[in-house]
């Protein structure tokens, strides 16, 4: 019993608030079928574009331009999506009239930029190299939203040949960009080891005997050279041994010794004569007077020989005189300067000395020349052998000289062949890199070239357009009919809402048990509410007012969904379709 009282309470409030409820319920749903036919369509086209691998296997020709694809769909997104070109298509296609005037270049760019939705399309592949499973990129869609069907497909396509003639401009751009940065690469290695090639030439032609593959022969060629410089001194010390028992020789032999003739008789000496010349001269006086003429031309050989024998005797004695005026001259340079007098007199003393004794020299050696040369056999054949052997030793003594420098020379190289090695290894090592590199590079540029040709016959990895934009049938939002379900469901709420809030607030005595608990005594009848005929009449016009109401609400709402949202026909034949075929 209670529970039908509170059920029956509750139909009493309703029925009671029920203008309460339908009211801002039928507002708030009205207003959610005004706007959901208001709001205009957007429509969207899509096309599909494969990823395709290149066509010759990457163990032959492997591509310049690597990446992961995703990276590449960016980077290609910002050059179609420039600012400049996004300006171009809504010029060329007059887009978002509504939106010139209003807002900004940059804010319709950015809504447009909005519009363009790219959606990679991944798939579960085993990679190739590690075996190992994972996602990669197979494909992308390419979508393009807006109020106008046959622009939105005009615009999605424009957008997709932008994507794929960008894609293989890029391609192309990164393989030409690459050969042509190899081929300066190797340019520049190809000058630095020729640079590399005349130093190392110039390097050689410095240090042409100090290389370091020279060194075994320059330490064999010093050896050898120490050998001889041995066998040189040996000789030397051979040959001035001989020449002091050659001179050992020639000290015990008279050099004067006058040849003794056939019969036995020696030439006798200038002093010898002399003496001779002067026995004779006294004997003949004794005998004859001074002006016998006998007398007298022995007389005159006499003087001859005396001058003969006194030059001999003057050469000593201005020598002698030389030597002491000389010492006194040392003597007076310890004291003096050369300008003191006495050293200036003393010197022109000594010159005057050394001029006499040039011209005894001179007859000396006139007398000499004719007289006081050397005739004897042996010690002339002696000095012929001190001659010849002074002659070999001067002889061995330049070929050592000669051999010293040789020899030092040689020591030089392998002295500096230590420094000089460090200074060609460096040379040899920096050409050595630069032929590696050189090589490494020309091999890349090889590769580039293959790369090239591959990105230019378009066989490497490319775009392929599988599913082209069309012009879409139908709109993608708004979802009118969800909107109403919606909108009807919150209408609903909405009106419940109202209705209990207004019935919490009304303070009104409706129930036996209300009036009981103010007053604090039961209640003992109740008296039912008695409709007058005029209101009985009223209530049946009201009825047929809500029914027009309703029926005309539903007749506006097919016509709204048979021009706003799709035609009835169409309708029928999809839910036809839906129902019967199940497509």
């Amino acid at each position: 019993m209670q529970e039908s009282s509170e059920i029956a309470y509750y139909l009493d409030v309703l029925k009671r608030r029920k203008y309460q409820f339908l009211l801002p319920a039928g507002v708030v749903f009205s207003l959610i079928v005004i706007l959901a036919f208001v709001l205009a369509p957007v429509y969207k086209s899509t096309a599909t574009i494969l990823i395709e691998d290149q066509d010759i296997p990457q163990d032959l020709v492997q591509t310049t331009v690597t990446g992961f694809v995703e990276e590449r769909l960016q980077a290609i997104s910002q050059v179609v999506l420039s600012h400049g070109n996004l300006l171009n298509i809504i010029k060329e296609f007059e887009l978002y009239p509504d939106l010139v005037g209003k807002y900004t270049t940059e804010e319709i760019i950015t809504k447009m930029r909005e519009d363009i939705q790219l959606e990679p399309i991944t798939a579960e592949v085993t990679n190739q190299y590690s075996g190992r499973p994972g996602t990669a990129t197979v494909a992308f869609t390419l979508s393009y939203e807006g109020r106008r069907p046959q622009k939105v497909a005009q615009v999605a396509n424009v957008l997709t040949s932008l994507y794929l003639k960008e894609n293989l401009k890029e391609r192309e751009e990164k393989a030409k960009s690459t050969f042509e940065f190899l081929e300066l690469q190797l340019a520049e290695l190809r000058s630095e080891i020729l640079e590399l090639e005349s130093s190392i030439a110039v390097f050689k032609e410095e240090h042409v005997n100090q290389l370091p593959e020279l060194l075994v022969h320059n330490m064999n060629s010093m050896e050898r050279l120490q050998r001889e410089l041995d066998q040189v001194q040996e000789q030397i010390a051979s040959l001035k041994n001989r020449k002091v028992y050659l001179e050992g020789q020639r000290a015990s032999i008279d050099p004067r010794l006058r040849i003794v003739a056939n019969d036995g008789t020696r030439f006798s000496t200038a002093r010898e004569d002399l003496e001779k010349l002067r026995r004779e001269y006294l004997s003949l006086k004794s005998r004859y007077s001074s002006r016998h003429p006998d007398v007298q031309a022995m007389k005159k050989q006499m003087q001859a020989l005396e001058e003969e024998v006194d030059a001999a005797e003057n050469i000593d004695s201005l020598n002698r005189e030389i030597r002491n005026k000389e010492q006194e001259l040392t003597v007076l340079h310890k004291r003096y300067s050369d300008k003191h007098p006495e050293v200036i007199m003393l010197r022109k003393q000594i010159d005057a000395l050394n001029e006499s004794l040039e011209e005894a020299a001179l007859q000396d050696s006139m007398f000499e020349s004719a007289s006081d040369l050397p005739d004897n056999p042996g010690y002339i054949q002696i000095e012929t052998q001190i001659a010849s052997t002074e002659l070999e030793i001067a002889e061995a003594e330049r070929n050592y000289a000669e051999l010293v420098n040789q020899y030092r020379a040689y020591q030089h190289r392998v002295v500096s062949t230590p420094q000089v090695e460090q200074e060609y290894k460096i040379l040899l090592r920096d050409y050595d890199n630069a032929q590696l590199k050189y090589q490494d590079i020309n091999n890349r540029l090889l590769a580039a070239r293959e790369a090239k040709g591959l990105e230019q016959s378009q066989l490497a990895e490319r775009f392929t357009l599988i599913d082209p934009p069309i012009v879409p049938e139908k709109p993608i939002r708004p979802n009118r009919l969800a909107l109403i379900l919606v909108g009807f469901v919150l209408a609903l709420g909405v009106g419940a809402g109202t209705g209990t809030v207004l019935e919490f607030m009304d303070r009104s005595i409706r129930r036996p048990e209300e009036l009981s608990s103010i007053v604090k005594y039961p209640v003992l009848a109740i008296v039912p509410y008695w409709e007058t005929e005029l209101e009985a009449r009223a209530i049946v016009r009201k009825k047929w007012v809500m029914l027009f109401t309703v029926f005309s609400f539903m007749m506006l709402s097919v016509a709204a969904v048979h021009i706003f949202y799709m035609p009835l026909d169409i309708i029928a034949v999809k839910v036809v379709r839906k129902v019967i075929l199940n497509f």
